[in-house]
C-alpha cells in the first residue's frame, strides 16, 4: 500500500494484477465458444433452450465481470501514467475495447435476448433465423473485442 495524504491507496503493481485478472475472467467467459458450431446449426426448438439458458447466466455474470475490467483497468492506468506512460496507455486501450463489447452488446444482444426470452420452444418466432445471424455476427465482434483488452492488458506488462 502507498500514502497519498494520508490515505492508503493500492500500489501500482497491485492494480494491475486486479485488472488482469479480472480482464483474464471475461475473456474466460466470453472468448470459448464449446457450443458455437452446434448452436449456429440448432433447430428452432434447440435454439431457444440453449440461448434461454445461456442468457440466465451471461446476463447476470457478464455485466460484473465487464464493469470490474473497466473500472480496475482505469485505475490500473491512472496509477501508471507517470511511472510507465506506454503500460497506461495499453490499460487505457483494454478499457476501451470492454466499453465497444458492452455497447455492441447493449445495442444488438440485448434486445435480441429479450425477444428470444418470449419465445417457446414449439412455437417459431418469425425472423427468428434473421435474428440468430445477427446475434452470432456480433457475438464475433464482442469475442474480438475481448480478445483486443487481453491483449492490451498483457501488452501492458
Amino acid at each position: 500500500m502507498r500514502q497519498d495524504r494520508g490515505v492508503n491507496l493500492p500500489s501500482t503493481a497491485a492494480l494491475s494484477r486486479v485488472h488482469d485478472a479480472c480482464t483474464a475472467a471475461l475473456a474466460l467467459a466470453i472468448v470459448p465458444e464449446p457450443f458455437g458450431r452446434r448452436r449456429r446449426a440448432m433447430g428452432f426448438d434447440d435454439y431457444v433452450h440453449h440461448q434461454q439458458r445461456a442468457d440466465a447466466v451471461m446476463r447476470r455474470l457478464a455485466p460484473a465481470l465487464s464493469v470490474a475490467a473497466m473500472a480496475t483497468g482505469a485505475a490500473a492506468a491512472v496509477a501508471r501514467v507517470r511511472p510507465d506512460p506506454a503500460g497506461a496507455a495499453w490499460r487505457a486501450g483494454s478499457v476501451a475495447a470492454v466499453a465497444g463489447a458492452i455497447v455492441l452488446t447493449v445495442r444488438v444482444h440485448v434486445p435480441i435476448n429479450e425477444r428470444l426470452r418470449t419465445w417457446r420452444p414449439g412455437q417459431e418466432a418469425p425472423g427468428w433465423r434473421e435474428a440468430r445471424a445477427r446475434w452470432e455476427r456480433a457475438h464475433v465482434l464482442r469475442r474480438g473485442l475481448v480478445v483486443v483488452a487481453a491483449a492490451a492488458v498483457a501488452r501492458s506488462r
